[in-house]
């Protein structure tokens, strides 16, 4: 499912397969924000670009089309 921000919601699924296919590292950088945030996501970086943050226990995912999308979506700003 897509919204009008280009943020994709990713079936559990389709996590692992997606990690892999498009070549996804953890991001340590972007979980420390992510967590200062209080938010419970681990971050993976693509090789495009792209962010998804997983819920635990790979319940559900987001994929964002780039590090600035997903600091407008959630309000982020790195200090």
């Amino acid at each position: 499912m897509k919204n009008n921000k280009g943020i994709i919601r990713v079936l559990a699924q389709h996590i692992d397969r997606g990690i892999e296919r498009y070549e996804g590292v953890k991001d340590k950088h972007l979980n420390q924000l992510i967590e200062k945030a209080h938010f419970d996501y681990t971050v993976y970086r693509f090789n495009d670009g792209r962010i998804l943050l997983v819920l635990p226990h790979n319940t559900c995912a987001f994929l964002y089309p780039s590090k600035e999308a997903l600091f407008g979506a959630l309000d982020l700003s790195e200090q």
